[in-house]
C-alpha cells in the first residue's frame, strides 16, 4: 500500500500552533523529519516531543528502520533531538546536504 507524506498539527482550541512533517521514503529504509515548528509562544511545553514521538511512531509503522532529519546549528535544536535518540551521521544525504550544508544531520535507529 502506497502511503503519502503527512503533516500534523498541535492546535490550541483552533490556533494552530505547532506543525511536523514526515517523509515517508528518503530512502528504501529510511524516513526523514522533514519539519518542526512550534509558535514561539508554546514552546518548550512538550509540544515538539509529542509531534515529534508521533512522527517517529507513524514512520517505524510504517517499516523504516531509521529516520533522518537535517537540523537547525543551533544548541537548542541539536540538543533536542539528542534527547529523542537522533546522532549526527557522517553518512549524509547528498540531497539534503545539498539543501542544508549548514545543518547537523542526524539520524535515529527505528
Amino acid at each position: 500500500m502506497l502511503k503519502l507524506d503527512i503533516i500534523l498539527g498541535a492546535f490550541d482550541e483552533q490556533n494552530l500552533v505547532g506543525l511536523a512533517s514526515l517523509r515517508y521514503r528518503l530512502t528504501e529504509n529510511q524516513a526523514q523529519l522533514v519539519s518542526l515548528h512550534i509558535d514561539k509562544d508554546y514552546r518548550r511545553q512538550g509540544i515538539a516531543t509529542q509531534l515529534t514521538r508521533e512522527i517517529l511512531r507513524l514512520a517505524e509503522e510504517s517499516g523504516a528502520r531509521e529516520i533522518y532529519v537535517s537540523a537547525t546549528p543551533s544548541k537548542s535544536a541539536v540538543e533536542f533531538y539528542r534527547h529523542l535518540g537522533f546522532q549526527p551521521t557522517q553518512q549524509v544525504n547528498k540531497e539534503m546536504f545539498e539543501l542544508e550544508p549548514e545543518d547537523i544531520h542526524m539520524v535515529k535507529n527505528l
